[in-house]
């Protein structure tokens, strides 16, 4: 038995047959166990909703937004809680302790954040945080169709256990 969190991308693959990697994603999602506990995180849903609601008032066609919020709101949520909460600003720590110089002021927003050793940004949202400080909080195998997110996370957060497909 595994207990999966899925994540905002790889929902977004997961009903929309016009992704690229959509039949990797499918197969993925057709190899879940019927012991398996697969959770959508509420950030997902929010996610999905903001992306529909910004489409909408652009004009553009929603239905396909539509439809993968139908279908990820089957799944059981996980939701953020006190304890989400504590193991978020661990995870915000470690990433900046990994990442950042901190003999200077870190800028305020993660979106800012720029590695140390390369000065890229590191391209790190706070939704993917609170997903992330999700997965760590109940040791749940993270899926996602997002290799920066691991790339950025794995290094930082040694116990995150994460899957890219």
């Amino acid at each position: 038995m595994e207990q999966i969190l899925l994540d905002t991308n790889f929902v977004s693959v997961l009903f929309d047959s016009r992704r690229l990697n959509f039949e990797a994603v499918q197969a993925r999602a057709q190899a879940f166990t019927e012991h398996d506990l697969v959770y959508l995180s509420a950030i997902v849903l929010a996610e999905l909703r903001y992306g529909m609601e910004a489409a909408q008032r652009a004009g553009q066609d929603v239905i396909h937004i539509r439809h993968t919020l139908e279908q990820a709101a089957t799944y059981p949520l996980a939701q953020v809680g006190r304890h989400t909460a504590e193991v978020y600003g661990d995870v915000k720590a470690r990433l900046a302790d990994h990442y950042l110089d901190l003999t200077r002021r870190p800028p305020r927003w993660i979106e800012n954040w720029q590695d140390r050793a390369s000065s890229q940004m590191l391209q790190v949202d706070e939704n993917d945080l609170w997903i992330v400080a999700q997965a760590v909080e109940r040791d749940y195998l993270l899926l996602t169709s997002d290799q920066r997110l691991a790339d950025r996370f794995r290094p930082a957060i040694a116990e995150l256990r994460v899957e890219v497909v």
